[in-house]
């Protein structure tokens, strides 16, 4: 081959390179795309509320003076006659008083740890064993937040200890301990002295310790009646002092909560949904009741029934509460990038040149975007993809292909 062809073929080799790294440089410049990718979305449709809770109520009143020690907590259920508070002279004296319950509880641990019919029947490896699963669940209470459950677990696992230091022989009796905190019972004693008065329930039923002054106004009769700036009232003006009220009592443990909350078609009447609350991690089952327009057409107010009864539900009269519904998860898909292929639904995604249909499976639909399947799946969108939200034509498909097929083969 003389030295023409050479310089010929080089030169036509050089134009074919130039002209390639052009057409590369010209569409990455002139060719741009208006996309949006596609990342992984979490949508929880809980609507939040404030709910007012309404039971048939009974102030209980007390005229003396002193201070009020509650002998029962919130909810708890009460005989008539049954001591309701107990009156003492100050706060002082039910400081001391409390004191006094707790080394009386630690006095009876002690006494029940060195028991003979306890300790001459166990063996260490056993109460080991137990103390090993209860610190294990003081762990799992401590990080759910169930300080009641943990209290109580604390006191099994102190117990199980004792009994492994006696079992063991790491201590051989707790008689002197016992004697110590007997004497500071003693010393107590005098502080705790009460007025030897009493609040005494006239009625059965559920005991709460406090009153807001709706007791008379809000029943489960007129819960459906109540108006939408009655409803906001309340929730703005909690607290209305009752004379000489001890707290209240009810004798029914269900509850109507009545709210304002988002219209929405999964709320109607006779439908069972879930409640939660701010204040705990229960979940409650309850039955839409009625539900009524309010004059913002996108509210509406909502009387919901609860058989239920728990420390939570009776801690205030208002609540921040929500209504629980499905939770959803997957890519995000812009509604105007949706385009159909034959009967298949998907969008268009673009790799460098390279435009794809790809399918989707919607798993949610919202306002102005759609959730797809996040799947691995080649043939279906993929998390990261590069979507694109303008018309694509078949020559845009087509030149993409031909445009791979050249640096391909270049």
């Amino acid at each position: 081959m003389n030295s023409l062809t050479v310089k010929i073929l080089t030169g036509l080799l050089s134009v074919l390179i130039l002209t390639t790294i052009g057409s590369q440089l010209y569409y990455n410049l002139h060719d741009r795309h208006d996309t949006e990718e596609a990342v992984l979305v979490t949508i929880n449709e809980d609507i939040p509320f404030q709910g007012v809770i309404i039971r048939n109520e009974k102030v209980v009143t007390y005229d003396g003076g002193g201070v009020l020690d509650y002998t029962y907590p919130d909810g708890s259920k009460i005989s008539v006659g049954n001591t309701i508070a107990t009156v003492y002279s100050s706060e002082d004296a039910i400081v001391a008083k409390n004191k006094i319950d707790l080394l009386e509880e630690e006095i009876s641990a002690l006494e029940r740890a060195q028991n003979p019919g306890t300790t001459n029947y166990v063996q260490p490896e056993t109460i080991k064993s137990n103390i090993d699963g209860k610190y294990k669940e003081l762990l799992s209470y401590s990080v759910d937040g169930d300080f009641s459950r943990m209290s109580k677990v604390k006191e099994d696992m102190s117990l199980a200890m004792n009994i492994y230091n006696i079992v063991t022989k790491s201590e051989k009796s707790y008689d002197a301990k016992i004697s110590e905190l007997r004497k500071k019972a003693e010393a107590l004693e005098q502080q705790a002295s009460s007025s030897e008065k009493t609040v005494t329930a006239d009625e059965t039923g559920y005991f709460v310790s406090y009153a807001d002054g709706y007791e008379q106004k809000l029943t489960t009769e007129n819960a459906g009646e109540l108006t939408e700036n009655e409803i906001k009232d309340i929730i703005s003006d909690q607290n209305k002092p009752v004379k000489n009220a001890v707290g209240k009592m009810f004798t029914d443990y269900s509850c109507k909560i009545v709210g304002i909350v988002d219209n929405d078609k999964r709320i109607t009447e006779g439908e069972f949904l879930q409640m939660a609350m701010s204040v705990t991690k229960n979940v409650y089952d309850v039955r839409v009741e009625s539900v009524k327009n309010c004059d913002d057409e996108n509210k509406v107010i909502v009387v919901l029934a609860c058989d239920r009864l728990d420390e939570a539900l009776v801690e205030s009269r208002v609540q921040s509460a929500e209504l629980i519904f499905d939770e959803y998860q997957g890519l995000k898909v812009p509604r105007n990038a949706i385009r159909f292929r034959g009967e298949e639904k998907g969008v268009y995604v673009i790799l460098g040149k390279d435009i794809t249909f790809k399918k989707i499976d919607v798993v949610y639909e919202g306002d102005d975007y759609v959730l797809s399947k996040n799947t691995s799946e080649e043939d279906y969108l993929l998390l990261y993809d590069q979507i694109l939200l303008e018309v694509v034509s078949n020559e845009d498909v087509q030149r993409s292909e031909s445009v791979s097929k050249d640096i391909s083969s270049g």
